[in-house]
């Protein structure tokens, strides 16, 4: 397939009345490819984050950064008594029967916690010891029962629903099965404002610290809870985009897996094991961990695989949301935030930009070093710090609270130095094949086309004509005007030549004034026709030529040849043909149109093979 070069466009023109009109718009001139490229790029990524193409992404960027971040110590306001494997397996059945949980609960109060969470379902009676349970939860106000809200519901124990001691059980799951985000609290469809299952166990513990939930101003979602100011996270925060935002959630700032809380067995607390003091003024969560249970959930602590064995459970999951409320209120914790909208995007602009500058001041100053592999090493160590940097900002920015997307700014950077490069090829490409005056094809160019046109044309046994035009008497009309007066002649020939064929056919500056057009699958009375076309558009432009012989305007002398090629002809020969019937309409008196001669069967020379 042929493709022949751009159109004539008058760039010249265009950036010398650019750099005329003021100083400010000459340099946006000279910036148009890298503006183009910045901002360009930056909507791209931002059409891109907001479809959730990155979201996958970032969220697994998010779990890194939970991983690996330094071990926090143990809580040491909470404490797990957890049932077990072996705890099922001693009580003989699960779920419980009332009798033992209530013995279990009254054991665990009577250490006096200051909270205590049963983190497990108990709408229906077990029997047997139904009564007992139902005395001891009426007797217990530092107790908070559960119940499941959103979705399937499932009503919490009926005296701790009168008693208004309940939390949702609910936890927010992102699309890739993943929890990252907690739910504190969501509105009912009465307007009542009920919170989570950990929600709750952190107030109840805060009263005696005399702290509460506060609204920070009125009309934001922006509540101060002791030393911390939450604010609910929106469905396009940070490397989310489009999520479900239903209710008041957060993103989870994990304490850590199971290993990280304080915990004892079922079992050792019906023992009498544990201390008196071990559950004393503590927030005591019991719930079941029992992988048989199949209440695993994938959290950023999963490998990759989503092992059931690298799960965390429920009741975990609730105690770190409570570690979290807790700790940001009195001890001043972090809670993970993200950046404003805005700021998001001048992020994502700023390595648009990076990407963009350090991919221009490469292939700037690339091409005046005479050893390319200093400079594409370079170009590798700018990659790689584009590469490396988003990723470690936003590390050091996690530390301190702040959940910064690293994937699209990273996309951003990439993307605009891509694009550079991919205008800068085709600048190169572009000087290595178009007349840096006219803008037309070049010699090169030209000889490669013909190379590729004359091929086809001899597979096809299609005609192929050539055309060579000389401006008149133009070596006069330099000494008259001037050579920039020359140079303007130029580039409006060449306009008009370029006008005047079709999109298949390609127009070159072949010497100084002299231009040559290749007519690929043209007849030699249509590129007569092409000819004759050009010489009387060139005369319309009246371009005033004093020093000519034939006509007080600027006018073309055309060479036309014409040729179905057989094996044994050659490209220079068309051109000849085409050279001789330029010099022919010289001799006739210039201002003309002659064809050329071709032998019918011409023998090949080798020393004037093209």
């Amino acid at each position: 397939m042929l493709i022949a070069p751009p159109r004539f466009h008058n760039q010249t023109g265009q950036s010398e009345s650019m750099c005329s009109s003021s100083p400010v718009r000459h340099r946006l001139w000279q910036w148009r490819a890298r503006l183009g490229s910045i901002f360009g790029t930056t909507g791209i990524v931002l059409a891109a984050t907001t479809g959730g193409l990155f979201q996958m992404f970032e969220a697994a960027m998010l779990d890194r950064y939970i991983q690996h971040r330094p071990l926090e110590a143990r809580d040491p306001r909470i404490v797990l008594v957890t049932i077990d494997e072996n705890d099922i397996e001693a009580a003989g059945q699960w779920p419980l029967s009332d009798e033992r949980l209530a013995i279990l609960l009254e054991e665990v109060r009577s250490q006096q916690p200051r909270v205590l969470g049963l983190h497990l379902y108990r709408d229906v009676p077990i029997e047997p010891g139904s009564d007992r349970l139902s005395q001891v939860l009426a007797s217990t106000p530092n107790l908070i029962g559960m119940e499941k809200y959103v979705g399937q519901s499932v009503p919490p124990p009926p005296i701790l629903q009168q008693l208004n001691q309940v939390g949702l059980a609910d936890m927010v799951m992102d699309p890739d099965g993943v929890i990252r985000r907690a739910l504190v609290s969501v509105r009912d469809n009465e307007g009542h404002i009920r919170n989570s299952f950990a929600t709750a166990l952190a107030l109840m513990y805060l009263q005696q610290e005399q702290v509460s939930i506060e609204a920070d101003a009125p009309g934001t979602s922006r509540v101060q809870l002791g030393k911390t100011l939450i604010e609910s996270l929106r469905k396009n925060d940070g490397g989310y985009a489009q999520i479900d935002d239903g209710g008041y959630q957060i993103i989870l700032n994990y304490r850590g897996p199971r290993e990280n809380f304080e915990s004892v067995s079922m079992s050792e607390v019906l023992a009498g094991e544990s201390s008196d003091d071990r559950l004393r003024d503590r927030i005591v969560i019991i719930g079941p961990v029992a992988p048989s249970l199949k209440e695993g959930y994938n959290t950023p602590y999963s490998n990759r695989t989503r092992d059931r064995d690298t799960q965390m459970s429920s009741l975990v999951i609730h105690a770190n949301l409570t570690s979290q409320l807790v700790s940001a209120a009195l001890d001043g914790r972090k809670i993970i935030r993200v950046p404003s909208p805005a700021l998001e995007w001048l992020w994502v602009i700023s390595w648009a930009a990076a990407g963009t500058l350090i991919s221009w001041y490469w292939w700037q100053t690339s091409q005046f070093r005479s050893h390319t592999s200093p400079a594409w090493s370079l170009l590798l160590l700018y990659l790689l710090g584009l590469c490396l940097i988003p990723p470690t900002v936003g590390y050091l920015a996690f530390l301190n609270g702040l959940w910064v997307p690293v994937i699209s700014p990273l996309a951003a950077g990439l993307t605009a130095s891509f694009v550079i490069s991919l205008h800068k090829i085709h600048r190169l490409q572009k000087l290595a094949t178009c007349d840096g005056l006219t803008q037309l094809a070049n010699r090169r160019y030209f000889d490669l086309y013909l190379e590729r046109a004359w091929g086809l044309s001899l597979r096809r046994q299609q005609p192929i004509s050539i055309i060579l035009c000389d401006v008149d008497y133009f070596k006069p009309y330099n000494d008259t005007y001037g050579h920039r007066q020359g140079d303007d002649c130029l580039q409006k020939i060449a306009q008009t030549l370029a006008r005047s064929v079709r999109n298949g056919d390609v127009v070159a500056r072949y010497g100084g004034e002299e231009f040559a057009i290749i007519l690929p699958d043209t007849t030699l009375m249509d590129a007569l026709k092409v000819a004759q076309r050009m010489n009387e558009n060139v005369s319309c432009l009246r371009l005033s030529h004093q020093s000519s012989a034939v006509a007080p305007y600027v006018t073309l002398s055309c060479g036309v040849a014409n040729l179905t090629p057989k094996l044994s002809h050659t490209p220079h020969q068309l051109i000849q043909a085409a050279d001789c019937a330029l010099y022919e309409a010289k001799e006739q008196g210039r201002n003309t149109c002659v064809l050329g001669q071709i032998a019918a069967d011409p023998t090949p020379d080798p020393a004037t093979d093209y």
